[in-house]
């Protein structure tokens, strides 16, 4: 009788030897990293972090029941990515890294469901695992540029089957829970579309023949609240920095000039011959983001110069932006 007692309690006690073990840990921030504030309003930025503040270790991924849950709960006292000026950037955060299985802020997700659980390994094994988090930046932000930041919270709430004996039969259950926070953070960086049309003065016999070219605009759209100068190059073939620009043709020169609005200003690149926002014939003042500055420019060719061999003059002209 001692024999079979002793044979009987084997049987129960070592097929129970798998348990598992969760708890609530430190998180690992999420960074999207710099990115313009162009490609923030456009285009939907990618972010994620491989260690969502669950760490589980132990047990077998069959073993999951439809009675056996992995909650998570994301609440948040801000709607998205705060900035320096109060500017928000939303975004969604993810159960994987698709858009497949989005959280719902203040609704509690259950990682056990759909696969997930058991498509991270969390539970396979004896080294511990964390659960990852994906995010990823809603569509039509327009913001300044600075650093956004939230602090999220996370109230991790588990319910599962920890160990398993004969037939299937459940040894104990591991319950738990506990709240952690993690930092998300993205840096918006300052960035233009400019639109510059090509300066064509036509064809003429000699020099005095040439007509000014006016009413020519140069649009940006730089990054909302963004103060910046504007500045044309002297393009590649003037005679000094500042001086006189020429078209070339072979090995012979055709002098012209850019001129600030409708004046006799020249537009250059350097200093006072750069042109503010604020020096904007159209929307005049910091960038609007999502809305165009617009430059009035004028161009001529210097008629003090002797007519040079017919040909095509060409030259090429940098327009940069500065911050």
């Amino acid at each position: 009788m001692t024999w079979v007692r002793l044979c009987l309690w084997l049987a129960l006690t070592l097929p129970g030897a798998a348990q598992a073990l969760c708890s609530v840990v430190t998180t690992t921030p999420a960074g999207f990293g710099t990115i313009s504030s162009i490609a923030v309003r456009t285009t939907s930025q990618p972010s994620s972090t491989l260690n969502g503040g669950l760490s589980c270790t132990g047990s077998l991924l069959s073993l999951l029941a439809n009675n056996d849950h992995f909650w998570a709960t994301v609440t948040s006292t801000q709607s998205g990515l705060l900035g320096p000026t109060g500017d928000v950037i939303g975004y969604t955060i993810y159960a994987n890294n698709s858009t497949s299985y989005p959280l719902t802020r203040g609704t509690a997700y259950d990682f056990a469901r759909n696969g997930i659980i058991d498509a991270l390994g969390l539970l396979n094994g004896t080294v511990p695992k964390t659960v990852p988090l994906y995010f990823g930046t809603t569509i039509g932000s327009n913001v300044a540029a600075g650093v956004y930041t939230e602090t999220l919270s996370i109230f991790w709430n588990w319910n599962y089957c920890s160990g398993i004996g004969v037939g299937g039969l459940c040894l104990g259950r591991d319950i738990n829970s506990g709240t952690t926070t993690l930092t998300v953070n993205l840096t918006v960086s300052n960035d233009c579309t400019i639109t510059a049309p090509n300066i064509a003065f036509g064809s003429a016999p000699v020099i005095s023949a040439f007509t000014p070219v006016t009413g020519q605009t140069i649009n940006l759209a730089c990054t909302k609240g963004s103060a910046y100068t504007v500045g044309l190059g002297d393009g590649q073939n003037a005679i000094s920095v500042g001086g006189r620009r020429r078209m070339i043709s072979g090995s012979n020169y055709l002098a012209y000039d850019i001129f600030k609005s409708a004046g006799t200003t020249r537009w250059g690149s350097v200093g006072a011959a750069r042109r503010a926002s604020t020096d904007a014939e159209v929307n005049p003042g910091n960038g609007l983001g999502t809305g165009s500055q617009i430059f009035n420019y004028n161009a001529k060719i210097y008629t003090d110069q002797t007519t040079p061999p017919a040909g095509t003059y060409l030259d090429n002209v940098v327009l940069d932006v500065g911050f």
